[in-house]
């Protein structure tokens, strides 16, 4: 009896080593490891060449969308898969992404919902690709350096000449060259309020933003405790992304999203 209580309790000791390291090895995050699995090999790169060439429009791992972004540029591409086979060849030592500072925690709630055709054509599922791909990196952004909850419809509408978004919580993309991260995280502002609400117009005075908290982060921003945002019935800069041509690096997407929760803490 004695004998069988320790096995008993080998067994369990053992059970119990087993999921604490299920544990950690779940949680651990490498740029590059989009499996997940805890290695970047010749299988990530496979998935990262699958996902931009479009025979995969995700990825099973949680965090695959961000680890497959080794050069944290915002966007998944070509270059990303080239610099994976050149860490696997050790040509290099580490990613471009690994050397950023660590974002903050996320405290945002934004999500969204693609509306999708029953039977979509190749041209529907085409979008559907683009605007996730767009929408996830943008999501990412609002979620991590805001704390704005918003929950979004989205919707592929070839009849918008661009792409827009509503107060109700709408965004529509039309033109496929809009469809990217940018464009989405501009839209998001139109749904949070930005150049959709009164509260908004009433902001704007003679072509400046008269909100204290965005005009104050802005100042943080710059260092210039003369600088203003210029605002029109419908966008502001800058850093109001009005153009892709706008975001010239991460800074300026954070910066964004900096800017409009301090807009959303000035009413809207």
């Amino acid at each position: 009896m004695k004998n069988k209580s320790l096995i008993t309790l080998l067994v369990v000791f053992l059970l119990s080593m087993t999921c604490f390291t299920c544990i950690v090895y779940s949680e651990q995050f490498i740029y590059g490891d989009v499996d997940g699995d805890g290695r970047v090999n010749s299988a990530d790169y496979s998935l990262i060449q699958r996902y931009v060439l479009g025979i995969q429009d995700s990825f099973s791992y949680q965090y695959g969308q961000k680890a497959a972004d080794v050069n944290g540029d915002g966007s998944i591409d070509s270059n990303d898969y080239a610099l994976v086979i050149r860490y696997i060849l050790e040509i290099i030592p580490e990613f471009p992404a690994s050397s950023q500072p660590t974002p903050p925690e996320q405290t945002g709630n934004v999500t969204y919902t693609i509306v999708k055709a029953q039977n979509p054509t190749a041209d529907q599922l085409d979008a559907y690709r683009r605007i996730e791909e767009a929408m996830e990196t943008a999501v990412y952004y609002y979620n991590t350096y805001t704390t704005i909850t918003k929950e979004i419809k989205v919707l592929y509408e070839p009849s918008v000449s661009t792409a827009d978004g509503n107060i109700n919580g709408t965004i529509r993309f039309g033109n496929k060259s809009y469809m990217n991260h940018v464009t989405a995280m501009h839209e998001i502002s139109h749904t949070i309020g930005v150049g959709t609400t009164n509260a908004w117009w009433n902001l704007i005075v003679d072509g400046v933003y008269t909100g204290k908290h965005a005009t104050e982060e802005l100042r943080a921003i710059t260092g210039d405790n003369s600088a203003v945002l210029k605002g029109d019935r419908q966008h502001f800069w800058p850093y109001g992304l009005n153009y892709a041509s706008e975001a010239k690096s991460e800074e300026d997407l954070i910066n964004h999203c900096r800017i409009v929760n301090a807009m959303k803490k000035d009413g809207l």
